[in-house]
């Protein structure tokens, strides 16, 4: 399992999937420069779209820093660097998860099962070949689920929880949700603990993530209005919207079906399998299998109000999620129903988990093809959230990028009434999914047209 867990997410290529891996690697620039552990975007040579007051992904960067150093001192480039710390960021996760579930009381076959379901899941094989914080933040979350486990008081745990939480919400603001894992619990315990243990936990909560906030980030408490700025660029940007990570018009049930057919394409069975696991067990473990569905439905209640997807954003629910199925199947009473249900749920993970790693190890397959096929487009077409359906004046051949969304399907069907007719088409591995980040930064489908002879 940690064979298969390595090898689908390993990946030593400098190459770029994306303009967001060149956010850690001038901020460290910047710092190295100045002498100080700033992360504030506009200290860095960053282009002009990211170069604004700002603290996003702080903690990340200032541990992205560090990763980088000692990388330099044995001659490593950065961007493997960065992938290589996501391997150990989720090898660390996974070892925290399986220990938690071991702490509570469960045999191999349900520790087993939530090592798979991890090694195999889409958003963290994805991630952890992107230089991002959401693997730091898959570790966080699963060294908070750990702590619930330890034979603490209840202060002791609600000071360490709060401590993570604080420090999870130096990488992203809205991993302040993850506190109802612990709210959950001590509810559905609330007859069985005194009152006064409860409050004075609270309060534990509470010291812990001001102090781990403070700890993480405190150049944010020493210039909060860059801190502010940050969040307030992000939130005018998730109301306003980002096609093609937005639908043409906005509103709550689209944007659900939306979030909830992207989970049901990657993920297949999870979902309603963790959603069970509150139902199905008892004692502390139904108690934060709850606190983990929450956390999932409110973060998808949050999301679904605002107008743009990124999948990244439930990163932290994926492994309170997991492992919630992961319960579920076990406690099924006959065996050859916990294998089945097993299977269920890791194959179709799994399949798109094998193409995801496919995708970053192999991005030369479009190139490839055009070349099988003597394609060397003199226009391409690749939308973003500046395109304005415009037809080529002059050209031979033009290639448009498909990235499964509207404004592209209104455009081929404009090519062909203007006279453009088909001649190939690139089919990607993610080109059925809905739109995500699979398809606008690993692979998408591309459709050549030969030009009309007016346009020549």
């Amino acid at each position: 399992m940690l064979a298969l867990f390595v090898a689908l997410r390993l990946n030593t290529s400098d190459v770029e999937l994306n303009i967001d891996e060149q956010i850690p690697l001038r901020i460290s620039e910047g710092m190295s420069a100045r002498g100080d552990l700033d992360p504030n975007w506009r200290l860095a040579d960053l282009s002009y779209f990211f170069k604004i007051d700002q603290y996003n992904f702080y903690l990340y960067n200032v541990v992205a820093h560090g990763v980088l150093r000692i990388s330099a001192w044995f001659g490593g480039s950065p961007l493997p660097a960065l992938r290589l710390a996501n391997v150990v960021f989720q090898l660390l996760a996974l070892f925290f998860s399986i220990d938690a579930l071991r702490r509570i009381g469960f045999r191999p076959f349900a520790l087993v099962l939530a090592g798979a379901l991890l090694a195999v899941a889409p958003g963290l094989v994805q991630d952890a070949a992107i230089a991002r914080p959401e693997s730091l933040l898959y570790l966080v979350v699963a060294l908070q689920i750990w702590v619930l486990t330890l034979p603490l008081s209840d202060r002791q745990t609600g000071f360490w929880f709060g401590l993570i939480l604080g420090m999870g919400m130096a990488i992203k603001v809205t991993y302040g949700l993850a506190v109802v894992m612990i709210a959950v619990s001590w509810l559905l315990s609330w007859r069985a603990r005194p009152k006064s243990t409860v409050l004075t936990g609270a309060a534990a909560v509470v010291i812990g993530a001001v102090l781990g906030f403070v700890a993480a980030a405190p150049y944010a408490i020493i210039h909060p209005d860059v801190l502010l700025n940050g969040i307030a660029l992000l939130t005018h940007q998730y109301n306003l919207g980002q096609p093609p990570h937005s639908l043409p018009t906005y509103d709550v049930l689209h944007q659900s079906l939306w979030l909830g057919s992207y989970f049901g394409e990657l993920y297949g069975l999870v979902p309603l399998a963790a959603v069970a696991a509150p139902f199905l067990l008892k004692g502390k473990a139904r108690n934060l299998a709850a606190g983990f569905v929450v956390l999932a439905l409110l973060l998808f209640a949050y999301f679904s109000s605002k107008a743009v997807f990124y999948e990244r954003n439930f990163s932290f629910t994926l492994v309170p999620v997991l492992l919630a199925a992961a319960l579920a199947v076990s406690v099924l009473r006959q065996r050859y129903w916990r294998a089945a249900a097993a299977a269920v749920l890791a194959l179709p993970m799994g399949y798109w988990s094998v193409q995801i790693a496919s995708a970053v190890r192999d991005p030369g397959r479009l190139a490839r093809f055009e070349l099988a096929h003597a394609l060397s487009p003199s226009e391409r077409q690749n939308f973003d959230d500046s395109f304005d359906k415009t037809i080529p004046v002059r050209c031979e051949t033009i290639g448009v990028t498909d990235f499964n969304e509207p404004w592209t399907a209104q455009y081929l069907v404009l090519l062909e009434d203007q006279g453009f007719l088909p001649i190939a088409r690139y089919r990607s591995r993610f080109g059925t999914l809905v739109t995500s980040t699979l398809l606008t930064y690993l692979d998408a489908d591309v459709h050549y047209f030969r030009c009309p002879e007016s346009k020549r």
